[in-house]
């Protein structure tokens, strides 16, 4: 993991998920890239409504530009003070205008970032919960890996990862992924299922998905597990905090209209109000 992605909007959610990102990016010697987007909604946030004639909005948006451009330059060179030493390659910054999830996901995908780390604040209401915030937009939108990093989580080392495993068939390449991933520190990997009860045609898919992953994946510290529990997103969410996990691992798979609703809900449950972080893979 060479290219990380880090939106930067000067909030302390997005500062909170910076630290991540600058960890994750000495473990596994990366460069890692600030991103600010500057939108409209900022800059009129920052005036009095009709209180300024086109000439001193004008000033007064370069001044709002310069100004931010130039906290992100510090924040690059502190990142760079604090984290090269312990082997970050870089960090670099990239400054731009317009909507934010097409313009982080648009930049990240044409440079080939291999991650996107940001913050997530919650749901502050029932309307964003179901439109989706900024975070899930960009993971739907984006091509590479999202860590999602909530507000109240605390950095910890790495040592165990949970992956939510329906057991799909676009599971192989997620985990050859995730493998790639864990192997900078050598964490446990648990791979959990969450169904609703024991049955025989369950126990079947269990034995049959634990012969076939072995076959593939190349890992000592794997570990499979079958949860029961009504709600899968639940389900997944105790797990992660009953085993003190460090990190949640799950995919994102927009299928038809039925599937899909089920899959971005609990995508956006576990997003929303996950207290650890949650890194998403796409299909």
């Amino acid at each position: 993991m060479k290219k990380i992605l880090c939106p930067i909007d000067f909030s302390s959610d997005s500062i909170h998920a910076l630290e991540f990102a600058a960890h994750v990016a000495e473990q596994h010697n990366s460069t890692l890239t600030l991103i600010h987007v500057f939108t409209e909604a900022e800059f009129n946030e920052t005036l009095s409504k009709g209180l300024l004639s086109d000439l001193e909005e004008n000033k007064e948006w370069d001044k709002l530009v310069a100004r931010a451009e130039n906290v992100l330059q510090n924040l690059t060179n502190e990142v760079n003070k604090l984290s090269k030493p312990k082997g970050m390659k870089l960090c670099d910054y990239h400054f731009t205008y317009g909507p934010l999830d097409k313009q982080i996901t648009n930049y990240a995908n044409e440079h080939e970032y291999e991650l996107i780390v940001m913050g997530t604040t919650g749901v502050k209401d029932v309307v964003e919960k179901y439109i989706g915030s900024n975070t899930v937009r960009t993971i739907s939108l984006a091509e590479c890996p999202v860590m999602c990093i909530p507000q109240y989580a605390k950095y910890h080392k790495v040592k165990k990862i949970v992956y939510a495993s329906d057991y799909q068939m676009e599971d192989k390449n997620v985990l050859n992924k995730l493998i790639a991933f864990t192997a900078a520190t050598d964490a446990q990997l648990d791979i959990v299922h969450v169904c609703h009860g024991e049955n025989q045609f369950e126990e079947a898919m269990y034995n049959e998905y634990v012969e076939e992953t072995n076959s593939y994946l190349n890992y000592d510290k794997l570990n499979f597990v079958v949860e029961h529990h009504e709600n899968p997103a639940r389900g997944i969410d105790e797990y992660v905090i009953r085993e003190n996990a460090d990190l949640l691992a799950m995919l994102y798979k927009p299928r038809n209209y039925i599937q899909r609703i089920f899959n971005e809900s609990t995508t956006n449950e576990i997003a929303y109000f996950a207290t650890y972080p949650v890194l998403v893979f796409k299909e």
